[in-house]
C-alpha cells in the first residue's frame, strides 16, 4: 500500500502525532501485513480482512506518556474519519491485563471518545493515559472506560447572569460563545475570537474575567490561543487554570486541527460530581464546538477561511510557558 492509497486526514494525523509524543508513535504497518490479520483465510478464528483501500497502524505511545505501555493495531477504512477505526489487538504490560482486556478496554475508550467526522487518535490515547496510569488525577476506582458523555445544552440562569449578560454584550471583542453544555450538574460554556497576536490575546482573557462576573466565577478558565504572524513567526500557549493538564490538551486541539490565530476559552463551573477522564473530552467537545461556530472549521474539523497560512512554511516557533 502506498501513501496515495491513504486519506490525506489520516497522514496528517500520523504527523500531529507523532509531532506530540515520539516519532515513532503512531507507523503505518507496511506489507507484508501479519498473516493472521491480512489473510483471515490461514487463520478461520479470526475476523479481520482488510480490504483495498483500507490502513493498518500500529499505535505504540512512549511509556512516559502512557505507563503501563500500551500498543494497538488499528485498521482505518477508506473513508476515516467519516467512519471509525477498528481497534484489531492490543497489548500492554503490568496491572494484570491481558491482551484481551485491553483490547476491549481501547474499544471501549475509542467507542466513548469517537465523534462522527472527527479524528480520534488524541482522545483515544489521552482516555487511555487517564485509565493506565497508576498517578492519574480522580483515579479512585477500578479501571473502567469512561461513559459516553451525555450533553443537556442548556442555559441555567444564576443571580448574576443577566447583569453578566449585560456586560458581555457591550464588550468590543466579537465572541463566539456556545450553549452550555452541562453534565452531572458540571457546567462548560466554551467561546473563540480571531486573534493576531499573543499580547492581544492575554488582553482578551483579562478582560472576559475582569468584566464578566459569571466568567469570573467559574471553577476554571481553560485558555489556549495559537498564532502565526505575516513573517511566520508562531505564537501559542496555554492555562489550564487549576484544572490540571486541561490547558495543554486544549493547544493540543488545536495542533491537531491546524487552526491558527484563534484564542479558544472553555469556562467549567464545578458541579460537585467528579466527572474523571471525561471531563477532558467534554472541555475539548465544547472548544470544537465553538470552533464550528466562530466558522474557524467545519463539522469535519477542516479548517475554514483564514487559517494564518500566510509567510510560507512553519517559521520559527516562540512558544509561552505551559501552565
Amino acid at each position: 500500500m502506498s501513501s496515495s492509497d491513504i486519506s490525506q486526514d489520516l497522514l496528517d494525523e500520523i504527523t500531529s502525532i507523532n509531532s506530540i509524543y515520539a516519532d515513532d508513535t503512531l507507523r503505518l504497518q507496511q506489507p507484508p501485513l501479519d498473516s493472521n490479520i491480512a489473510n483471515p483465510a490461514s487463520n478461520p478464528s479470526s475476523n479481520y480482512q482488510i480490504e483495498t483501500g483500507e490502513a493498518v497502524c500500529v499505535l505504540s505511545p512512549p511509556s512516559s506518556e502512557i505507563n503501563p505501555p500500551v500498543s494497538l493495531t488499528l485498521k482505518f477504512p477508506r473513508d476515516y474519519p467519516a467512519s471509525p477505526p477498528t481497534i484489531l489487538s492490543g497489548t500492554t504490560f503490568g496491572k494484570g491485563l491481558s491482551k484481551e482486556e485491553v483490547t476491549q478496554l481501547s474499544r471501549d475508550v475509542l467507542h466513548n471518545v469517537w465523534l462522527d467526522g472527527g479524528v480520534v487518535l488524541f482522545d483515544l490515547l489521552e482516555g487511555l493515559k487517564e485509565l493506565l496510569h497508576k498517578d492519574s488525577i480522580e483515579d479512585a476506582a477500578p479501571i473502567s472506560p469512561p461513559e459516553p458523555v451525555r450533553e443537556v445544552h442548556e442555559i441555567v440562569p444564576d443571580a448574576s447572569s443577566t447583569a453578566a449578560a449585560a456586560v458581555t454584550v457591550v464588550s468590543s471583542i466579537p465572541w463566539t460563545i456556545t450553549p452550555t453544555t452541562t453534565v452531572s450538574k458540571s457546567r462548560f460554556v466554551g467561546r473563540c475570537v480571531r486573534v493576531t497576536s499573543a499580547e492581544t490575546a492575554k488582553q482578551h482573557i483579562a478582560e472576559l474575567i475582569s468584566t464578566d462576573r459569571n466568567i469570573a466565577r467559574a471553577t476554571h478558565n481553560i485558555t489556549a490561543f495559537r498564532i502565526r504572524t505575516p513573517e511566520g513567526i508562531i505564537y501559542q500557549d496555554n492555562d489550564d487554570d487549576g484544572e490540571t493538564a486541561a490547558g495543554s490538551r486544549l493547544g493540543h486541539l488545536l495542533d491537531l486541527i491546524d487552526v491558527w490565530n484563534v484564542l479558544v476559552v472553555v469556562s467549567r463551573w464545578y458541579g460537585g460530581i467528579k466527572l474523571g477522564p471525561d471531563r477532558f473530552r467534554i472541555i475539548n467537545q465544547v472548544a470544537r464546538e465553538a470552533l464550528i461556530l466562530g466558522d474557524f472549521i467545519d463539522e469535519h474539523g477542516n479548517t475554514k477561511g483564514d487559517t494564518g497560512d500566510v509567510g510560507g512554511g512553519k517559521g520559527k516557533k516562540k512558544k509561552g510557558k505551559q501552565h
